[in-house]
């Protein structure tokens, strides 16, 4: 294929520290776990034989232009969880997450998200998309999950 042909893409990486082993971090990556740490948090699961997260698991969320679909598409405790998100507005997202323990006994979690554009609009919204706000997601992120296990404590 052409590369004047391909569909516009962006991929943003981020790392956050997280003060917990891993093994307790990421039961909390799950559709249904997250609405325990994640403010705003309101996943619908579709399909799940445990009802949490595992592979080939299908749950939605809300969007502003309708539902956006999601599946785990990777599945390896303690270690990496990965997901394929379809928006309504026209961008398919492949969000990967790895998990490595830290030697002060927390976890760094890297987050990768590659947007593509598969519409006309989304290659608009991939346009106007700013890296800041999705910083400052990763980075709310981070905190809420630090809030939420010192919380435990």
């Amino acid at each position: 294929m052409h590369p004047a042909s391909l569909a516009p893409r962006i991929v943003r990486t981020f790392v956050q520290d997280i003060f917990a082993p891993p093994e307790a971090v990421f039961p909390l990556l799950c559709p249904e776990r997250e609405k325990e740490w994640l403010p705003g948090w309101d996943a619908r699961m579709i399909y799940s034989g445990t009802g949490v997260a595992e592979r080939g698991a299908v749950f939605e969320t809300a969007h502003a232009h309708g539902r956006t679909l999601w599946l785990v598409t990777e599945y390896d405790p303690p270690r990496r969880i990965a997901f394929a998100r379809w928006q309504p507005d026209g961008l398919l997202v492949h969000i990967e997450i790895v998990l490595a323990r830290r030697h002060t006994g927390g976890t760094a979690v890297g987050i990768s998200y590659t947007f593509t554009a598969v519409t006309e609009a989304g290659a608009s919204t991939l346009a106007a998309m700013g890296e800041e706000a999705w910083l400052e997601n990763m980075r709310a992120w981070e905190t809420h999950m630090n809030e939420w296990f010192a919380r435990q404590r």
